[in-house]
């Protein structure tokens, strides 16, 4: 058997490689294997108009007045932040039995509401969260959408006169005349702190931050707005809760 002598030769040419292979038992055969120069890695900067703030960064708290997310599905669970009859919600043009009604609750334990294809309309409101969860409040007046909801626990109901108990909660249809009236510490909490908000209001955030402006890019721990639009998100993750946001209006940061 005739042996085979291959001589192997490599160039660097620019950051590519070139590498021929010379057979002598074939030598009008030439055979070349290139690998071509990869493209340089490219990373686009966003520089937001004057004004305008882009905050990222992992978040320790976020509060904001006039925060709307969209109406809040059922099913969820009305809560006051302290127990007693100074913490109540009223539920007024509510249906039951083809008559409108008006619907009680007294804090004296939380309100589940369940139902099919309802909603609760905060409009703009006050929201608070952390890693521990989202907070809405429901003080003022709030709106059902129109759709089928069940009270969990304990409410009383009536239109007109003395209201009568109902311990183990109501069921009504709710059309757009139904509201709902909440004091002061009324709330829905969600366990989960994610969330994407959008306002104007005020806007109020602790943690550790990256700041980009039209003049360039700083850190900071706390982070105010005292008004302005805004457009929030917040999401959990492995590393904590992370925060992307879009600020329009002058901030106070530290």
């Amino acid at each position: 058997m005739k042996g085979v002598l291959a001589v192997l030769v490599v160039g660097l040419l620019g950051g590519g490689v070139a590498a021929v292979a010379v057979r002598k038992s074939a030598p009008e055969n030439t055979i070349v294997h290139e690998q071509t120069t990869q493209p340089p890695v490219t990373e686009t900067v966003i520089v937001p108009p004057a004004g305008q703030t882009l905050v990222s960064g992992t978040l320790q708290s976020f509060s904001a007045d006039g925060a709307d997310a969209g109406p809040i599905p059922t099913p969820f669970a009305i809560n006051a932040v302290e127990r007693g009859a100074v913490r109540n919600a009223t539920v007024e043009g509510a249906i039951i039995n083809g008559q409108r009604k008006t619907i009680y609750w007294y804090a004296g334990q939380p309100l589940p509401v369940s139902g099919t294809g309802g909603a609760l309309d905060l409009g703009p409101a006050h929201v608070d969260a952390d890693v521990h969860g989202v907070t809405w409040s429901l003080t003022g007046t709030s709106s059902f959408k129109p759709g089928s909801y069940r009270f969990g626990s304990s409410v009383a109901v009536g239109s007109a006169g003395l209201a009568t108990p109902e311990d183990n909660g109501i069921a009504f249809t709710a059309d757009d005349h139904t509201v709902m009236t909440a004091t002061d510490g009324v709330v829905i909490h969600f366990d989960a702190p994610a969330l994407k908000v959008d306002g104007p209001g005020t806007v109020r955030l602790t943690g550790s931050f990256t700041l980009r402006t039209a003049s360039g890019t700083r850190t900071a721990t706390t982070l105010t707005m005292a008004s302005g639009p805004f457009r929030v998100t917040l999401a959990p993750g492995a590393g904590g809760v992370t925060v992307n946001a879009i600020l329009q209006g002058p901030i106070t940061a530290k």
